[in-house]
């Protein structure tokens, strides 16, 4: 009797230098194929692209996939769309890439996105990519899934697995993005007042430069939210709140936004009687400058704009025991979300100190004897 699929395996190199073969089992029969390299990590990735070919070419003997429904890539594209009108630009974009960049090449055709072949995929990512990153490729295929049922493309979503929180993956071989660095308020202030008021490129039309992250940092807002801010839609000249409409914020929490003395001078500063207040632009030279100026090189080298949200809302949180309007502030749907921003450090430590010393000790009042 023939095993039943349990996956593939790499079989050991014969002789020094030669290629590792892969060996699987589908529908009861064992196949065994060269990968054509000694080099593990590349046989592995090998092994799963062989291994996801050959599911291909000989279907499962049960699917809850519906006969005659559209193809993985066109469902991809049909899902995509849908998004439009729940998720955030940013997030309809990154589940994008997913699909057409892992998913499509691996999975091949809907018939193959079964409860197995899942799990194959969660283990070939790992040998890529960081478990965080895994994680969130497999929430999106769980999306994805479910979609898939509710429109009646599927009759059963297939099981996605967890990644196990012992599973750290591997490293991609050049890291992309960087947590955000510590930032004290004073360096904040240091970096925004080091960047440009305005644009000084004669490609496009000027934009102003200073006021977007000066705005940025005392609002929280994300960088994207900012891009897409109008007036006088969401700000118009002179008043004391951003109105965010559900559509332009990341977790579609529509809201009036609370401004500083300093943001609201910024805005009326640049504000046009119509139009976007900021638009989308490139600002990494600009950033870039302003972090050399204003930071020690090893932090300089990793900064980002972005970062400068995440300290506002590191700054808030130590400067107030109000979370709930910390969360309310930062755009968050979940407490547990802002609370993560508390991060332990030197500065924060000297400055509960410099507080403690700054109070008058009570005297304490001793009773005389009769």
């Amino acid at each position: 009797m023939g095993r039943t699929g349990t996956g593939w395996k790499l079989r050991p190199q014969r002789a020094p230098g030669h290629a590792f073969s892969v060996r699987f089992w589908i529908n009861g029969r064992e196949h065994e194929r060269s990968t054509g390299t000694s080099d593990p990590g590349e046989a592995s990735r090998e092994a799963s692209r062989i291994y996801a070919a050959e599911v291909a070419r000989q279907p499962p003997k049960r699917t809850n996939v519906r006969r005659g429904r559209l193809k993985l890539e066109e469902l991809v594209a049909a899902w995509a769309t849908s998004l439009e009108a729940t998720h955030d630009p940013k997030t309809k974009e990154t589940w994008e890439l997913y699909a057409n960049t892992h998913w499509i090449p691996f999975f091949v055709s809907m018939h193959n996105v079964t409860t197995a072949m899942n799990g194959e995929y969660m283990r070939a990512r790992l040998r890529e990519v960081q478990g965080v990153t895994v994680r969130k490729e497999l929430s999106a295929l769980r999306q994805f899934l479910n979609w898939c049922v509710e429109t009646g493309e599927l009759t059963e979503a297939p099981i996605v697995p967890s990644v196990s929180k012992r599973s750290t993956g591997k490293k991609f071989k050049s890291r992309r993005r960087v947590a955000a660095i510590e930032l004290s308020p004073d360096e904040c202030q240091a970096i925004i007042a080091a960047l440009p008021e305005w644009s000084a490129s004669k490609k496009v039309a000027k934009f102003p430069i200073r006021a977007r992250f000066l705005v940025g940092y005392e609002t929280g807002l994300r960088p994207e939210t900012l891009d897409l801010l109008e007036a006088p839609t969401h700000y118009r000249k002179g008043s004391s709140t951003i109105t965010l409409s559900p559509e332009i914020d990341k977790n579609r929490l529509g809201r009036e936004v609370p401004l500083s003395k300093r943001a609201r001078a910024a805005l009326d500063a640049i504000c046009p009687a119509e139009g976007l207040l900021f638009g989308a632009h490139d600002y990494r030279d600009h950033l870039r400058a302003a972090g050399e100026s204003s930071l020690p090189k090893e932090r300089a080298d990793k900064f980002t704009g972005a970062h400068l949200r995440s300290a506002r809302i590191t700054h808030w949180l130590e400067q107030s025991q109000n979370l709930a309007g910390v969360q309310y502030l930062a755009g968050h749907k979940n407490a547990n979300t802002t609370a993560r921003y508390v991060r332990a450090s030197l500065r924060a430590a000297l400055e509960v100190v410099k507080l403690g010393d700054s109070q008058k000790p009570g005297r304490r009042k001793v009773s005389k004897k009769a």
